[in-house]
């Protein structure tokens, strides 16, 4: 199907397809709310706020919501304050909410002399994901990965040819309580307006002049990586200020912690042992693969254990915090219209990567509904034994890079599930 329309016409359609997870975290995020005793004038003040500074800032995003939490059944500020949760919220809960609290996104740009690419590995909250192409009237289209029920983007490759990457930042100094853009927010704001790298820093100000800006959550800042044709762009940010630093030639790899002086200045806490692992392991595996960044090379980085759990990747599904999903776009410098995402919707070690043109437009339902998502899980407990499995998901993946049948990939991926679990 198309995401195409008014923002309330493209709302229905995700909350028609996705309202069984929709409703099923609201009713989570109820519990936890009921079980923590947060006084209701504290969570009726943030839906207040965030929708009225979404109302300033982006307000297709309400209406959006709005036709969302209608098709799904579900109240609209409830499906706000999911958006808007205020810090901790999933901290310090009774047994059987069990929270990792490390934070493991990990990403690279490498901008080369033929095509530049950027990389990102996200460890999240264990959520269904879904992998999506928005078609929002008056904004550009976009590919984009994110948990269901999210209204922003936790990877995006535009119809420009224009990618991001968005990674928790290091504890800031200038924490708040206050629900602003997180970095998820601020990577759809910069995908539906930016045409290439150059527009974000001024895009990037704009949200610090309306306060819209935040960082990953409200005691920790964000850092982002863009790619486009040209070359690649780090943004380091939080609530208060930002610094940005383009990108011409070579690689910079970055974890969960401020790396430019400027940013560096307004940590509040040194990196941990965590992140300064993954950010080595990440450049290394690049140092022994300089000459050859295959599409097959990516996929295996996305796989990598060692070190764990300081790993680049992590599947214990008894965790919360684990590996959810993977995009990795390579740029033509010269065509940039025959640029691809090779795009996993769930954990790598587990689900594959199927090659998508950056003018794919259609929307593969099971990767909207979570059908996919849960599918690439179930094959952990089903009949193929991981030897088996990991060699079909290898033989898949060995003739998705040679195919140009988007929608067979799409449907073989999930029946390749489907005959593991």
């Amino acid at each position: 199907m198309e995401l195409k329309g008014t923002p309330f016409q493209i709302g229905k359609k995700i909350g028609l397809h996705s309202k069984s997870i929709i409703s099923r975290r609201i009713r989570q995020i109820n519990e936890i709310e009921r079980i923590k005793k947060i006084p209701p004038r504290i969570v009726n003040a943030r839906i207040r706020d965030f929708t009225s500074l979404i109302g300033r800032v982006s307000p297709h995003w309400l209406e959006e919501m709005k036709g969302e939490s209608v098709a799904a059944g579900v109240d609209t500020g409830r499906l706000i304050f999911l958006n808007c949760l205020p810090d901790g919220f999933y901290s310090e809960l009774p047994p059987g909410f069990f929270i990792d609290t490390y934070q493991n996104c990990s990403s690279f740009v490498d901008v080369g002399s033929e095509k530049n690419i950027l990389f990102k590995i996200r460890d999240e909250k264990n959520f269904p994901q879904s992998f999506s192409v928005l078609q929002n009237s008056g904004f550009l289209s976009a590919h984009a990965g994110r948990d269901i029920g999210n209204i922003g983007f936790a990877h995006f490759f535009n119809e420009k040819a224009l990618a991001g990457a968005n990674n928790t930042g290091s504890f800031t100094k200038h924490a708040t309580d206050k629900p602003l853009f997180n970095d998820c927010h601020v990577m759809r704001y910069i995908a539906e307006r930016a045409v290439s790298i150059k527009d974000i820093p001024s895009l990037v100000e704009r949200l610090l002049e309306q306060k819209a800006l935040g960082g990953a959550n409200g005691e920790r800042g964000a850092l982002f990586l863009f790619a486009d044709c040209e070359g690649g762009l780090l943004v380091e940010c939080d609530s208060r200020d930002y610094a940005a630093r383009f990108i011409s030639k070579g690689r910079r790899v970055i974890s969960n912690h401020y790396v430019t002086a400027k940013a560096k200045k307004w940590e509040s806490a040194a990196p941990n042992r965590n992140t300064l692992a993954r950010r080595e392991r990440l450049g290394y595996l690049l140092s022994r693969n300089a000459g050859n960044l295959s599409p097959e090379s990516l996929f295996r980085f996305s796989r990598d254990k060692k070190n764990e759990p300081d790993s680049l990747c992590r599947d214990n599904m008894d965790n919360i915090m684990i590996t959810v999903s993977v995009q990795c776009q390579v740029i033509s410098r010269e065509k940039p219209s025959d640029s691809l995402n090779y795009i996993c919707c769930g954990n790598p070690l587990h689900s594959v990567f199927i090659p998508v043109p950056v003018t794919h437009v259609r929307t593969y339902i099971p990767m909207l509904d979570g059908s996919f998502w849960k599918s690439s899980r179930k094959e952990c407990g089903g009949k193929l034994c991981w030897k088996e499995f990991s060699a079909e998901m290898e033989k898949f993946e060995k003739r998705a890079v040679q195919s140009e049948n988007i929608s067979c990939l799409f449907d073989e991926a999930y029946g390749l599930f489907k005959k593991a679990a």
